[in-house]
């Protein structure tokens, strides 16, 4: 059957995923991000420290999604990486500026919650093309769920924002590396 007549016909064509090394650099942040958050731990009682490692992870978050967007092989799918790259790049100006333990937990959330609905509707749109969404979406839930009901402890805002980059950048690196989806 032609490409012509498996379009017409209601197939989804598969489409080129971005690079193995491109899908990596969100994997390098998200697990820096939890590395630095792990090792900090003496540091997380000021709320300062907290603000600018969350700042950071999320602006390095942000790049990343903006390197995935811009990438050559991902030219019919650059919607949801360029909304994930806004919504990120956006939190991380965001939090500095939240004063507090609950304007930080707000922000945390709202960044968190609104990922991993772009996240499940980027898969609504391409069922399939981005096979990750399930455990990265359902993290961003539960991260949003957690920090609201710690919205005044920010050591436990920060160890769950932690808690997520850890199951995300693990399970998006397995993603990367998972030869089975590459051949479908």
């Amino acid at each position: 059957m032609s490409a012509a007549a498996a379009n017409v016909s209601g197939e989804a064509t598969p489409e080129a995923r971005p690079s193995r090394a491109i899908r990596l650099i969100r994997v390098g942040v998200l697990l820096v991000a939890a590395i630095a958050i792990a090792f900090s731990a003496t540091m997380h009682e000021q709320l300062g420290f907290d603000l600018t490692v969350a700042a950071l992870a999320l602006a390095g978050i942000g790049v990343a999604h903006v390197i995935e967007a811009t990438a050559p092989a991902s030219a019919g799918r650059r919607t949801v990486p360029a909304l994930l790259a806004g919504v990120a790049l956006f939190a991380a100006v965001l939090v500095p500026m939240s004063a507090t333990a609950i304007g930080f937990a707000v922000v945390i959330a709202a960044w968190s919650l609104v990922s991993a609905l772009l996240e499940f509707l980027g898969n609504a749109i391409r069922p399939g093309s981005r096979p990750d969404v399930i455990i990265v979406g359902a993290s961003g839930f539960l991260l949003a769920l957690f920090v609201l009901l710690a919205r005044q402890d920010q050591v436990a805002i920060l160890g769950f924002f932690g808690g997520y980059a850890v199951i995300a950048g693990v399970f998006l690196g397995i993603s990367a590396f998972d030869t089975q989806r590459e051949s479908r």
